[in-house]
């Protein structure tokens, strides 16, 4: 949620000590014109003693008599001059935003304040309600969604059941005022007839925005739908409806949502951007609400004086300008007259491209740039093409960080750690490692962002680097952190999902983010790690950008809302801009924004022969939006795009929350709704189910591989009774079962009632635990980037008297779980050398002191001192111990036996195609579970793969029986019926690890025992 900060001046020396303690109370009243309270919370951040969760508000206190009102306790500091605090209020109801929602300065005398429903500002006086304007002009609550129609909620009769009197009232100079009177300064009012009946599902409106379902229907006059024109050159006013009872009373009046107008008379499908034509340049701009456009041209990346060039009005909104061939090079911005709803005046900005494709440092300007240029082409770029590749089920990631991979690599020269070109050198640690893990059987690379984010300063001079002697620090100290915290702000790391300009390479893992260096040097990676044998994932954020005009006129990353201002963003009915991504949500479900992620998607495929793309909470787009960018990347082909667009694989993060939950916005890409669409989303039943509870649950909760009933920790303990432990574990074990077989919907097992059961019918909550329908629609994984790692997770869940050597075993178990499971197996960097971030939950930002990777495996980076804070300090009590017990550090032979076990697991996933089943209809027919109902082994899954000449053959064996046993004792179990033969893999028959070589079998009793704490593999071959 909100992470606002303000600088202020400090006047700390001469304060007395005993008043440096000193804090305050302030009260917060709420007045609602409506009565109705029921349901609203303060979000408050910032010189408050107490942060709220945007989950957990501060609740109403009061009545109706005295009035309603919140009480914020302020932080007791020395640091502000005369005391005075910098506060953030924002009234709320769940994801409802109402009143408030600014950092406001109080004053040392100021005790109280009120925030009225429906207004941003707070007042210091009590408010006369009754003199009030009637409305709010910076809300936006009125949607034009098509050229005809306006679509407002509320009533078209008031109380009396009279009609109302509706109007558009527009301003060219944005000079509407508001008043107890009504609205004035109006250049141009419309009067609005409302329709009879209120917007319907089934309507064309409602189809197309579903929250907008029983709104009040506005019709525009005839003479104004005829005739675009007069509708273009209203979307360029401040625009505004206002409502009044029959005898003229004011009533309300709002701003005035234009998306989906724009959508229908605006969409422009001609190039965009900047391109090189035989003789010249032609740079083009979709900005179609601005008055004015100009285009600002340098000779460098900064300093300089600009060129200024008029640009001139195109079809559909568009602006162009052509200049000669001597532009190539040059840089450039956007200089735009518009009217912004947020500030609600026309504002004089300046923007880069957001079709840029290659940029002066930090994005300050959008270069001119030649793409064919051979000079940007690596050796045989044009031959370049990524490693062959069978059915998408072969497919395995690695989710790597282009900074980790090399930033404390000692083998990579200094001038290339942290860098793209790490990946093209042949002799180091890094390229060896993935050398290794590609020799096994991985398939595909997965780099966290790579376009050009916001978050990380890209000038090496600019850079700050932690204060101290950290490695001197005790494992459990705070002091590590206090200093990565310190420079998290300026120094070189950032996970990146923080998008600002999305075709264009980041510059900070460029040898110079001054121009084209980063598309070379991109390129290079991308041909590095085809050359390992290894595809190319790209890790893309299209839900959310880092900033828009809320973050100011003058912030250099809020290039789209600078564009066209409230256009792409998502925004409330009320006309804030949503946030539950985190920030600045964007509206691909809005055609042009919708074509820049499909021009952006292609263009990425293209420019750079990149394999697949990884969404970023992909439940936040529409399946339709998918669907085109499916159809898109289907389309390129190698003899005319240099790419075959049919190979590249689509996965993502298929939530579904917000704003767009349960088809709000249309039928967004969650994990209910892809089934059958062939994009792959991130199975969270197998992750929770694995590992126990979920990112937000309490760090003990246990699951299936980490103890829950069969080596309970304390936490357990306390919360559940043992036959509740074991009842929740059989509950795991059969969502387990089900993300095996590929999450199908359709497949049948035996549920621990004895009961056959389709998967869908399996409940995950309340919901169905399996939705795909294909089984590359499943991407199972027990740890990635988010969150605490593998072996962090084992460690905080694990009972308190293992042994470091059994929490590994639990490690391994995960991971074999993963790589023996129908569907993609996916796999987060580390996760095979038991890699640390010393229990840290979300190292976005916690630099490279918390995030190293280790490759010459003397260290797994745990015990580098208490993570940091702001995430992690409630539970500093929990992890402390931990990370002070250094019997729980892996010395360099566990690490070292940790990948070479991963080898063997990768090994094993590719020696036969049972584990890569290609389609459903083989999973349902060749697969099936032992050891299941109610008579069950707790904490032991078989598995049975059957070689089939009708569906998925293998040459070398009949059948497989994989047994994973997560309890703490040995198991035997039976062979198949029909099994002729079982014998131990022959990879985990000369396995690294002892233990799995003990695992054998019985042929005389036709049994085979699998030791505890361990996955084994026992195949039939062909010959018997």
């Amino acid at each position: 949620m909100s992470s606002h900060s303000i600088d202020t001046v400090s006047a700390y020396s001469s304060v007395p000590e005993i008043l440096q303690a000193k804090g305050r109370r302030l009260r917060v009243n709420y007045v609602r014109r409506d009565d109705d309270y029921e349901g609203w919370g303060l979000h408050v951040w910032a010189d408050v003693r107490a942060e709220t969760t945007w989950q957990d508000p501060l609740l109403l206190q009061g009545d109706a008599e005295s009035g309603f009102y919140f009480d914020v306790d302020l932080v007791p500091d020395q640091k502000k001059v005369n005391f005075h605090h910098w506060v953030g209020l924002l009234v709320h109801k769940g994801d409802e935003k109402d009143a408030g929602g600014e950092i406001v300065e109080i004053k040392d005398q100021v005790s109280q304040i009120w925030l009225l429903d429906g207004h941003r500002s707070v007042l210091f006086d009590k408010p006369d309600v009754e003199a009030l304007p009637k409305g709010d002009l910076s809300m936006s609550a009125a949607h034009w969604v098509e050229p005809g129609v306006i679509a407002w909620r509320i009533s078209p009769v008031g109380a009396d059941g009279k009609p109302r009197a509706y109007r558009l009232h527009a301003c060219a100079n944005a000079g509407l005022q508001l008043t107890g009177d009504g609205l004035s300064g109006a250049q141009q009012e419309i009067t609005l007839s409302p329709v009879r009946e209120a917007v319907g599902p089934a309507s064309s409106i409602g189809k197309r925005f579903p929250f907008l379902t029983g709104c009040t229907a506005l019709e525009l006059p005839s003479s104004i739908i005829s005739d675009a024109s007069k509708i273009t050159e209203l979307l360029r006013a401040q625009l505004a409806v206002s409502v009044e009872e029959e005898d003229g009373m004011p009533v309300d009046a709002t701003g005035v949502q234009q998306q989906g107008v724009l959508d229908e008379l605006c969409y422009y499908d001609g190039p965009l951007g900047a391109f090189l034509l035989q003789e010249a340049v032609s740079i083009a701009v979709w900005a179609p609400t601005a008055c004015q456009v100009e285009l600002l041209l340098w000779d460098g990346p900064r300093g300089g004086h600009a060129e200024v060039l008029p640009m001139q009005r195109g079809d559909a909104g568009s602006w162009s300008v052509e200049g000669p061939a001597s532009w190539s090079g040059k840089y450039y911005k956007y200089r735009l007259q518009v009217y912004s709803p947020w500030s609600q005046r026309m504002e004089v900005l300046e923007a880069t491209d957001p079709y840029s494709r290659s940029l002066a440092a930090d994005g300050a300007r959008t270069q001119i740039v030649d793409l064919s240029a051979p000079d940007l082409a690596p050796e045989g770029w044009e031959e370049e093409s990524a490693p062959p590749q069978g059915p998408l089920t072969d497919i395995s990631v690695y989710e790597l960080h282009i900074r980790d991979f090399s930033a404390t690599d000692s083998t990579v020269p200094a001038h290339l750690q942290g860098k793209y070109l790490a990946f093209s050198l042949d002799k180091t640690a890094g390229t060896q490692h993935l050398r290794d893990l590609q020799q096994a059987g991985l398939s595909h690379v997965h780099l966290l962002p790579s376009y050009d984010f916001g978050s990380v300063p890209e000038q090496p001079e600019d850079q700050q680097v932690p204060q101290g002697d950290l490695a001197a620090c005790a494992s459990d100290s705070p002091e590590q952190q206090e200093a990565v915290w310190a420079v998290a702000a300026t120094d070189a790391f950032q996970w990146g999902y923080d998008p600002v300009h999305y075709g264009v390479p980041e510059g900070s893992y460029a040898t110079d983010p001054d121009g084209p260096a980063r598309i070379l040097e991109y390129r290079q990676m991308v041909c590095g790690l085809h050359k390992l044998g290894l595809r190319v994932v790209l890790d893309v954020v299209y839900n959310h950008t880092f900033h828009s005009l809320e973050d100011g006129g003058d912030s250099p990353y809020a290039v789209l809302d600078k564009l066209v201002p409230g256009y792409y963003h998502r925004r409330t009915e009320q006309g804030d801009i949503c946030a539950s991504c985190c920030c600045n949500n964007t509206a691909t479900e809005h055609l042009m924004a919708e074509r820049l992620v499909i021009d952006d998607i292609t263009h990425w495929a293209r420019t750079y022969k990149v394999d697949g793309f990884r969404f970023d909470i992909m439940g936040h787009l529409m399946v339709s939006t998918m669907q085109k960018i499916q159809g898109a990347l289907s389309a390129l082909t190698l003899n005319h795009d240099g790419v075959d667009g049919k190979g590249l694989y689509i996965y993502g993060e298929a939530w579904d929350f917000g704003e767009v939950a349960c088809n709000q916005r249309g039928r967004n890409a969650s994990q209910l709704n892809i089934g059958g669409t062939g994009l792959g989303s991130f199975n969270d039943r197998f992750r929770d189910s694995l590992m126990g509870g979920s990112p937000f649950a309490s760090p003990g909760y246990q699951g299936y591989v980490t103890g829950l009933h069969t080596q309970p920790n304390s936490f357990t303990q306390a919360d559940l009774d043992p036959q509740r432990q074991l009842a929740l574990l059989l509950e795991f074990t059969d969502m387990l079962r089900i993300s095996l077989a590929g999450n199908l919907k359709d497949f049948e097992l035996v549920n621990a009632a004895g009961e056959q059961v389709r998967g869908d019918k399996i409940l995950y909550g309340a919901y169905p635990a399996a939705y795909a329908e294909h089984p590359w629609e499943t991407v199972n994984y027990a740890a990635c980037h988010d969150n605490e790692t593998l072996f962090d997770q084992v460690i905080m869940k694990s009972a308190a008297e293992e042994s470091i050597e059994k929490r590994i075993r639990r490690c391994w178990l995960a991971t074999a779980l993963v790589a023996f499971s129908q569907g993609i197996a996916f796999f987060h960097a580390g996760d095979e050398i038991l890699r640390s971030k010393s229990l840290d939950r979300d190292s976005y930002n916690s630099g490279d002191w918390f995030n190293r990777l280790d490759f010459s495996y003397q260290s797994n980076n745990f015990g580098v001192g208490l993570p940091l804070a702001a995430k992690n300090e409630a539970t500093w009590p929990i992890k402390r111990p931990l990370l002070a017990d250094h019997s729980l550090k892996p010395s360099a032979d566990h690490i070292q036996a940790s990948k070479a076990y991963f080898l063997e697991l990768l090994q094993i996933r590719y020696s036969s195609p049972l584990f890569r089943l290609p389609v459903a209809k083989h999973i349902r027919q060749q697969l099936l579970f032992h050891n299941v109902g109610p008579s069950q082994v707790p904490g032991v899954i078989v598995m049975e793969l059957k070689s089939d000449t009708r569906c998925t053959f293998d040459k070398q064996w009949q059948r497989i029986v994989v047994a994973f046993n997560a309890s703490s004792k040995n198991f035997t179990g039976d062979w198949p019926v029909g099994a002729a033969c079982l014998k131990l893999h022959p990879i985990l028959a000369k396995s690294c690890d002892a233990i799995t070589q003990g695992a054998h079998v019985n042929t005389e009793k036709r049994t085979f025992h699998a030791p505890a704490l361990t996955a084994v593999v026992f195949v039939e071959p062909r010959e018997s």
